[in-house]
Protein backbone atom coordinates (compact mmCIF):
# COMPACT_ATOMS: atom_id res chain seq x y z
CA UNK A 1 0.00 0.00 0.00
CA UNK A 2 1.33 3.41 -0.97
CA UNK A 3 0.36 6.68 0.66
CA UNK A 4 -2.00 9.09 -1.04
CA UNK A 5 0.06 12.28 -1.19
CA UNK A 6 -1.75 15.56 -1.77
CA UNK A 7 0.56 18.49 -2.42
CA UNK A 8 -0.58 22.07 -1.81
CA UNK A 9 1.37 24.06 -4.39
CA UNK A 10 0.21 27.36 -2.91
CA UNK A 11 1.85 26.34 0.39
CA UNK A 12 5.07 25.63 -1.49
CA UNK A 13 5.01 29.12 -3.01
CA UNK A 14 4.30 30.59 0.45
CA UNK A 15 7.40 28.78 1.73
CA UNK A 16 9.54 30.37 -0.99
CA UNK A 17 8.13 33.85 -0.35
CA UNK A 18 8.50 33.56 3.44
CA UNK A 19 11.99 32.06 3.07
CA UNK A 20 13.38 35.13 1.33
CA UNK A 21 13.19 37.57 4.28
CA UNK A 22 14.26 34.83 6.69
CA UNK A 23 17.44 34.30 4.67
CA UNK A 24 18.00 38.05 4.48
CA UNK A 25 17.66 38.41 8.26
CA UNK A 26 19.79 35.36 9.08
CA UNK A 27 22.69 36.23 6.78
CA UNK A 28 22.22 39.97 7.21
CA UNK A 29 21.58 41.64 10.56
CA UNK A 30 21.59 38.46 12.70
CA UNK A 31 24.69 36.53 11.60
CA UNK A 32 25.95 38.31 8.48
CA UNK A 33 29.17 39.66 9.98
CA UNK A 34 30.07 36.36 11.66
CA UNK A 35 29.22 34.41 8.50
CA UNK A 36 31.34 36.76 6.34
CA UNK A 37 34.26 36.37 8.77
CA UNK A 38 34.01 32.56 8.68
CA UNK A 39 34.00 32.45 4.88
CA UNK A 40 36.64 35.15 4.48
CA UNK A 41 34.38 37.76 2.90
CA UNK A 42 34.44 40.46 5.57
CA UNK A 43 36.08 42.94 3.16
CA UNK A 44 33.99 41.97 0.17
CA UNK A 45 32.47 44.70 -1.97
CA UNK A 46 28.72 44.82 -2.33
CA UNK A 47 27.70 42.61 -5.29
CA UNK A 48 26.33 44.22 -8.43
CA UNK A 49 22.58 44.24 -8.93
CA UNK A 50 22.66 41.50 -11.61
CA UNK A 51 24.85 39.32 -9.38
CA UNK A 52 22.52 39.87 -6.43
CA UNK A 53 19.43 39.07 -8.53
CA UNK A 54 21.09 35.88 -9.78
CA UNK A 55 21.91 34.84 -6.19
CA UNK A 56 18.38 35.59 -5.03
CA UNK A 57 16.90 33.60 -7.93
CA UNK A 58 19.12 30.62 -7.11
CA UNK A 59 18.17 30.85 -3.43
CA UNK A 60 14.46 31.03 -4.35
CA UNK A 61 14.79 28.03 -6.69
CA UNK A 62 16.61 26.07 -3.98
CA UNK A 63 13.86 26.94 -1.50
CA UNK A 64 11.28 25.81 -4.04
CA UNK A 65 12.99 22.42 -4.36
CA UNK A 66 13.31 22.05 -0.59
CA UNK A 67 9.66 22.96 -0.01
CA UNK A 68 8.48 20.60 -2.77
CA UNK A 69 10.36 17.63 -1.35
CA UNK A 70 9.50 18.51 2.25
CA UNK A 71 5.80 18.70 1.29
CA UNK A 72 5.99 15.03 0.33
CA UNK A 73 7.68 14.17 3.62
CA UNK A 74 5.05 16.03 5.65
CA UNK A 75 2.29 14.13 3.85
CA UNK A 76 3.93 10.76 4.44
CA UNK A 77 3.84 11.38 8.21
CA UNK A 78 0.03 11.71 8.18
CA UNK A 79 -1.89 8.49 9.03
CA UNK A 80 -4.70 9.57 6.68
CA UNK A 81 -2.24 9.43 3.75
CA UNK A 82 -1.94 5.72 4.46
CA UNK A 83 -5.66 5.29 5.25
CA UNK A 84 -4.48 4.24 8.70
CA UNK A 85 -6.48 6.50 11.00
CA UNK A 86 -7.17 10.07 11.91
CA UNK A 87 -4.57 12.79 11.73
CA UNK A 88 -3.20 14.55 14.79
CA UNK A 89 -2.33 18.25 15.07
CA UNK A 90 -0.49 19.57 11.99
CA UNK A 91 2.65 20.47 13.95
CA UNK A 92 3.07 16.76 14.71
CA UNK A 93 3.83 16.25 11.02
CA UNK A 94 5.55 19.52 10.16
CA UNK A 95 8.09 19.43 12.99
CA UNK A 96 9.30 15.80 12.70
CA UNK A 97 9.47 16.04 8.93
CA UNK A 98 11.60 19.19 9.17
CA UNK A 99 13.78 17.90 12.01
CA UNK A 100 14.55 14.49 10.53
CA UNK A 101 15.24 16.02 7.11
CA UNK A 102 17.65 18.42 8.80
CA UNK A 103 19.41 15.85 11.01
CA UNK A 104 19.65 13.25 8.24
CA UNK A 105 20.59 15.40 5.26
CA UNK A 106 21.40 19.04 6.00
CA UNK A 107 23.49 18.67 9.17
CA UNK A 108 25.73 15.91 7.77
CA UNK A 109 26.47 18.02 4.70
CA UNK A 110 27.53 20.91 6.94
CA UNK A 111 29.67 18.56 9.06
CA UNK A 112 31.32 17.29 5.88
CA UNK A 113 32.41 20.85 5.16
CA UNK A 114 34.44 20.73 8.39
CA UNK A 115 35.88 17.35 7.54
CA UNK A 116 36.75 17.95 3.90
CA UNK A 117 36.79 21.70 3.29
CA UNK A 118 38.42 22.71 6.57
CA UNK A 119 35.51 25.05 7.39
CA UNK A 120 34.99 26.12 10.99
CA UNK A 121 32.41 24.79 13.41
CA UNK A 122 31.19 28.38 13.75
CA UNK A 123 30.24 28.36 10.07
CA UNK A 124 28.55 24.99 10.54
CA UNK A 125 26.53 26.42 13.43
CA UNK A 126 25.42 29.43 11.38
CA UNK A 127 24.52 27.45 8.26
CA UNK A 128 23.01 24.44 10.03
CA UNK A 129 21.05 26.74 12.33
CA UNK A 130 19.61 28.50 9.32
CA UNK A 131 18.78 25.19 7.67
CA UNK A 132 16.90 24.06 10.80
CA UNK A 133 14.98 27.33 11.10
CA UNK A 134 14.06 27.34 7.40
CA UNK A 135 13.03 23.68 7.38
CA UNK A 136 10.97 24.12 10.55
CA UNK A 137 9.23 27.16 9.10
CA UNK A 138 8.58 25.34 5.84
CA UNK A 139 7.38 22.23 7.66
CA UNK A 140 4.88 24.26 9.67
CA UNK A 141 3.61 26.12 6.61
CA UNK A 142 3.23 22.88 4.67
CA UNK A 143 1.52 21.11 7.57
CA UNK A 144 -0.96 23.87 8.33
CA UNK A 145 -1.91 25.03 4.82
Amino acid sequence: MLPEININYIAIIVCVVVGMPVGFLWYGPLFGKAWARHVGLENMEKPSEPAMLKSMALYAFGSLLIAFVLAHSVEVWRPSSWKAGDDLAPWEYGWPSAFFTWVGFFLPIQMGRVAWEQKSWGLVAINAGFDLVRLTLFGMILAYL
